[in-house]
């Protein structure tokens, strides 16, 4: 039964003192040079296959490509359209404040009367609200057009 082997020759330049360094720090390990050079290459082994991609990239082809194009087209489209809604919504909100605002100069401020008992004051007070708001609710546009 053979035992697999592996014999390097340290003939190059440089190599000699690399062989050196690898004694020396095995011995400053405590391990045998043969233990040390085995991690040394599981190690190398193991940072390669880390970096290295486990899948490969998918392949797009141009058809698909076109049609993620039109779904964006479609979708920057619809959204023009909704922002287009949300500024009508928006003015017409604006024109309702508008006017809410333009009535408070047109109210009268509450008359503080001696001898009025309270049913008597919160019923007029009542009209009044309830004929302005009527006024208000016909003069606005909720956005049905």
């Amino acid at each position: 039964m053979s035992r697999p082997q592996l014999n390097i020759k340290f003939d190059g330049e440089g190599e000699k003192e690399l062989l050196e360094a690898v004694k020396a720090r095995a011995q400053d390990e405590r391990i045998s040079l043969k233990e040390f050079v085995l991690d040394a290459l599981k190690n190398s082994l193991t940072v390669h296959l880390a970096t290295q991609p486990t899948q490969p990239k998918p392949a797009v082809t141009k058809p698909e490509v076109d049609e993620l194009k039109r779904r964006i087209v479609d979708i920057q489209i619809s959204l023009m359209g909704e922002v287009s809604k949300d500024r009508k919504q928006i003015a017409a909100l604006a024109a309702a404040i508008a006017l809410i605002e333009s009535r408070f100069d047109v109210l009268d401020p509450p008359k503080i009367v001696t001898v009025e008992d309270s049913q008597a004051r919160q019923s007029r007070q009542g009209e009044t609200w309830e004929n302005d708001a009527v006024e208000f609710l016909d003069a606005i546009s909720w956005g049905d057009e």
